[in-house]
């Protein structure tokens, strides 16, 4: 039994025109607070872009028509860019009779489309069962990959018979692209991405170069759980630079979500050398995020921490400062003032849990050093 989703992200439609409270329940809100806006948005983005390449030509014109809604709603909520906010695509689903392969996909992606999980693991199922071939299996992965991409998680049982499937199509078809994606998808929800990381690079020398925007994306979320940030930056690039018009927004977002998410998980920063690794994550999760409006949002606040960070502020003694200018003719002023300074990082970390200077205010007043630090100090600038 798959889990039941919310209404709205399975939701594919939109009226022209839609009004502005039909744009926010198209992202689930309501029932969502406007606070999981953008979380929402990269969530129906994730979930649509890992819909959009079935074996079925149809079901990913479909599934593009939809990313394309997305990215015009996005836009218009978080932007106020006013394009066409409508349109959309819908599940047709057909008669579950299958005779050929095309028939099959055709019933596959439309019960995928309208998130008919069960449905749709029944037929497949029935497809091995019937052929015993690379074709039915290739179509089993998808259909499991789809769920766990879905859902994030799927029963252990369910996992093994998709990677089983997976595994046999791509040994079997090594020059279809699709199959390696199915592959290196379970092999990370199984908790393997050293396995997932070795399937990407089978696959690019299979199929003769030609790894795709979502393989170099699963590469990124591979080399981030194994803590390779380098490998995992230049597989974001790659990701973007190799995603195709239709998709690319949603590569970026997710690309942006698995840096940013990283660079956090470094907060607080406590060496240059911690800075160092924050701030190229970051650069790189802000390049990744480039019109795409929620991915844009969520890494602003950590772009601004990774400039300001290194900044020095000044720690001293302000009377001794104001002295030793006047007695020295201002010539030892910039030797003291860096002298008695420290990096803004070093000034958050050390001022945790003690009494409130005046350095500390400067540092950790803003609210979006708060924000990104998981904390509410209860300061602004102006408490003394």
């Amino acid at each position: 039994m798959v889990a039941t989703r919310e209404k709205w992200e399975a939701t594919s439609t939109l009226p022209r025109p839609a009004t502005y409270e039909q744009m926010l329940e198209f992202f689930g809100i309501p029932p969502a607070t406007p606070d999981a806006l953008d979380a929402n948005i990269a969530k129906k983005r994730r979930q649509w872009n890992h819909k959009s390449n079935s074996g079925n030509p149809a079901g990913r014109a479909k599934a593009a028509e939809v990313l394309k809604l997305i990215q015009n709603v996005s836009q218009a909520v978080k932007r106020g860019v006013l394009d066409d906010q409508g349109g959309g695509a819908e599940a047709e689903i057909p008669a579950t009779v299958f005779e050929t392969l095309e028939q099959l996909w055709r019933i596959l992606s439309e019960y995928v489309f309208a998130d008919e999980y069960d449905d749709a693991l029944r037929v497949a199922r029935e497809a091995v069962n019937r052929w015993h071939n690379a074709d039915a299996a290739s179509a089993l992965a998808w259909v499991v990959t789809s769920v766990v991409n879905v859902s994030g998680f799927a029963h252990p049982q369910l996992l093994a018979e998709g990677l089983a499937a997976a595994e046999f199509a791509a040994r079997e078809q090594p020059g279809e692209v699709r199959n390696w994606e199915s592959t290196a998808s379970l092999l990370l929800a199984s908790s393997r991405p050293q396995d997932a990381a070795a399937a990407i690079d089978q696959a690019d020398r299979a199929t003769g170069g030609r790894a795709t925007a979502m393989l170099y994306l699963l590469r990124t979320r591979a080399m981030a759980t194994l803590k390779r940030p380098d490998e995992a930056m230049t597989a974001a690039v790659r990701a973007v630079t190799k995603a195709q018009p239709g998709v690319a927004a949603a590569i970026r977002s997710e690309a942006t979500d698995i840096l940013a998410s990283w660079a956090a998980s470094l907060l607080p920063v406590r060496s240059n050398a911690d800075l160092t690794r924050y701030a190229e994550l970051i650069g790189v999760a802000a390049w990744c995020a480039y019109g795409v409006p929620e991915a844009e949002d969520r890494v602003r606040p950590y772009r601004m921490w990774a400039i300001n960070a290194g900044k020095r502020v000044f720690v001293g003694s302000d009377r001794m400062r104001s002295f030793l200018a006047v007695i020295t003719g201002f010539i030892s002023l910039p030797i003291h003032n860096y002298l008695r300074s420290q990096p803004a990082w070093q000034v958050f970390v050390e001022g945790m849990g003690k009494e409130v200077t005046a350095h500390f205010i400067i540092v950790a007043a803003p609210a979006y050093v708060q924000r990104i630090h998981n904390v509410n100090l209860g300061l602004a600038f102006g408490n003394s």
